[in-house]
């Protein structure tokens, strides 16, 4: 079966379901009309879907070797400012990091592979997964068994990118996402006037302090030649007055790294510095972690394979470039990773061939163009189809 050519002409329909799917944004671990939709979508093909944790699973074919193909499902939890006449329809929610281009990929590669399923030799195994941005999703359905009944032989993720040219896909080597602990520090002082800082403890400056010290634990206790980052993205007090001293400020931000050994580093010095700091203000200080799991590793003999298999199904239409690029970004396919030899490759989603969008993941005005769409859904089917040849017995 030509999946790139039948890809195309399913474009219409691959096009209307992450319009859709854009529409409705939904964040975290419950995502229900999401959930509904991709379901009705699937049973639609003629596929028997299972409720694993809090996500899908589908399955083309049948018997050995088994690949999966997952797809996360979730948006982020911020307002939309695109401008696109199909733009969220929800406050405060919106697909701002492309989530919404995953599933309609995967949902097209369902119904290619759906097609083809008689000349399929062995399973595809499809995971439907919410929970990304929260870290969550992937680590609740590996513990509720997706990687069981069949447990997969081989396992690969897309995601796209708004900030590369259309028409290029990139690919990871080793350690591509790092690991990620997500912090809430707070500090504890004593409310006060603000003429009168001497009868009050001064959250605030302790806070201040704590910041700019975290920055210098990457600047001259991390490893030089390792990658590593500590950032702050948000600070609150619990006034909002101009002359009192609060009793409470609150900051959260996310440790990142490559290497377990500079993590385990970064956390246990930022937790002394943060607590020595507080002390030196006379405040009190307490850290709590969010979600944590560790780096992405591919598989590389696994993502040279379906390198080439991916090369096949663009048919010079798009183009796998070298070098192996490397993401800051975390990633909860580590989930699968740790347990299934995995591949991953980035989807160029920009405005044409030679440029990335000005602005890109997670931001409001972000845009992915949607001509990357059956490419994905190709890219999906062909992979999977291809492995399941030169792996079957």
């Amino acid at each position: 079966m030509d999946y790139l050519k039948r890809a195309h002409e399913l474009a219409e329909e691959i096009v209307a379901n992450r319009r859709y799917l854009h529409q409705h944004p939904e964040t975290g671990l419950d995502i229900p009309v999401t959930k509904a939709y991709v379901e009705e979508k699937l049973t639609e093909m003629g596929y028997q879907v299972q409720h694993v944790g809090p996500g899908l699973v589908a399955m083309a074919g049948s018997g050995n070797p088994v690949v999966l193909l997952r797809a996360d499902m979730d948006a982020l939890p911020m307002e939309e400012e695109s401008g696109l006449p199909f733009a969220s329809l929800t406050p405060g929610k919106a697909h701002c990091c492309g989530h919404d281009n995953h599933t309609a990929m995967l949902l097209g590669a369902a119904r290619l592979l759906k097609e083809n399923e008689a000349n399929l030799k062995g399973t595809v195994k499809l995971m439907f997964q919410p929970g990304e941005e929260v870290g969550k999703g992937a680590f609740a359905m590996v513990e509720a068994g997706v990687l069981e009944n069949p447990k997969p032989d081989a396992a690969m993720a897309f995601h796209v990118d708004a900030a590369t040219p259309l028409g290029i896909f990139h690919y990871g080597k080793g350690a591509t996402f790092c690991s990620t602990d997500v912090f809430t520090i707070e500090v504890f002082g004593k409310a006060g006037h603000g003429a009168r800082p001497h009868q009050a403890i001064d959250s605030i400056t302790a806070a201040a302090h704590i910041v700019t010290a975290l920055e210098a634990l990457i600047a001259r206790e991390a490893t030089p030649t390792e990658t590593n980052m500590l950032t702050i993205c948000s600070i609150e007090s619990d006034t909002k007055v101009f002359n009192v001293f609060p009793t409470q400020v609150t900051m959260t931000g996310s440790v990142r790294s490559y290497s377990q050994e500079q993590r385990d580093l970064l956390l246990q010095r930022m937790e002394e510095t943060v607590e020595g700091i507080a002390k030196t203000f006379r405040c009190t200080s307490k850290i709590t972690y969010g979600s944590q799991f560790g780096t992405l590793v591919v598989n590389d003999a696994l993502e040279d394979e379906m390198r080439g298999y991916l090369e096949e199904a663009l048919g010079g239409e798009a183009t796998v470039v070298d070098p192996p690029i490397v993401k800051m970004g975390s990633e909860d396919f580590a989930g699968v990773t740790a347990h299934v030899p995995s591949a991953f490759f980035f989807v160029g989603a920009g405005p044409d061939r030679e440029n990335g969008y000005f602005c890109t993941q997670h931001n409001s005005k972000v845009r992915f163009n949607e001509e990357m769409l059956p490419w994905g859904a190709a890219g999906f089917a062909h992979c999977a189809t291809k492995w399941l040849e030169n792996h079957s017995k």
